[in-house]
């Protein structure tokens, strides 16, 4: 079984170890458009253009399945791509349901770029929920992502300071939940929960978007509790600028969450 995960670069390898829990025997195609990246700035016209041609590039690799790990790609389009689409196409969209049914009471902090704060598929989803609109508060993070895209020496640092001035003066009182909105912020959930404190809970669609897979796919799920993370696992890398740099820099991301890449599969093209 072949998956493709797309992502605008690096931060949808949260999503492809999460779809590893479920699914670790199958051959993972990680195409992160690095080219283009970040996304969150760019218009939902370019996010669609680059996302058909990721798609059409996943096609011809003969994949089962496409996961658009990339909450500003699946806002931008998802839905004309499933309308002529061959494969299962799932999205991954903030997990504000999760937030406001698990944390009933307060304000629920909601961490995205522009694209996706001001998109019409959040807009329609916060009308779907009871309370949507009156208890999710919308941030765009503007250049969050690109802080954690670059992934030099002292990026953590820096994403430290960014919270500290931009996210941290977001959080009321009343807030006990932060949802991260772009697959970029999962590799600083910590830092997010440091900054904003201990009693702020934090929560993402990666898992939904790993059940969602096997539900399209129709393999069995048969736990209620995420599995362990394979040891080693079938990826095949591709960036679409500077490859070598961020397949060294995806590889080193992977093997810090305790996942191997088994010696490099064939190229799938």
């Amino acid at each position: 079984m072949r998956i493709g995960i797309f992502d605008s670069g690096i931060g949808g390898l949260s999503t492809l170890l999460s779809c590893l829990r479920y699914l670790p025997d199958a051959h993972y195609l990680f195409y992160g458009d690095s080219a283009h990246a970040p996304y969150g700035d760019k218009s939902p016209a370019q996010v669609r253009e680059w996302t058909e041609a990721a798609y059409a590039w996943f096609i011809a690799a003969g994949v089962d399945a496409v996961v658009l790990a990339c909450n500003t790609a699946t806002s931008a389009a998802v839905a004309p791509l499933r309308e002529c689409a061959d494969v299962p196409i799932i999205g991954i969209e903030p997990a504000i349901r999760k937030a406001l049914t698990e944390h009933p009471q307060g304000g629920v902090l909601l961490l995205a770029t522009s694209i996706t704060v001001g998109g019409e598929k959040l807009r329609n989803l916060l009308n779907l929920l009871e309370n949507g609109q009156e208890r999710v508060r919308p941030l765009a993070c503007s250049g969050l992502a690109e802080i954690i895209e670059a992934q030099d020496a002292d990026w953590r640092v820096r994403a430290g300071r960014y919270l500290q001035a931009q996210v941290r003066p977001a959080r009321t009182a009343d807030i006990g939940v932060v949802v991260l909105g772009c697959t970029h912020y999962c590799w600083i959930d910590d830092l997010i929960h440091d900054t904003l404190g201990g009693d702020i809970t934090v929560v993402d669609g990666n898992e939904g978007v790993a059940r969602q897979l096997c539900r399209r796919l129709g393999v069995p799920i048969g736990t209620d509790t995420a599995p362990p993370l394979p040891r080693h696992a079938r990826i095949s890398l591709y960036f679409t600028a500077d490859n070598d740099v961020k397949s060294h820099l995806a590889r080193q991301l992977l093997a810090a969450s305790g996942v191997r890449m088994d010696s490099q599969p064939d190229s799938p093209l």
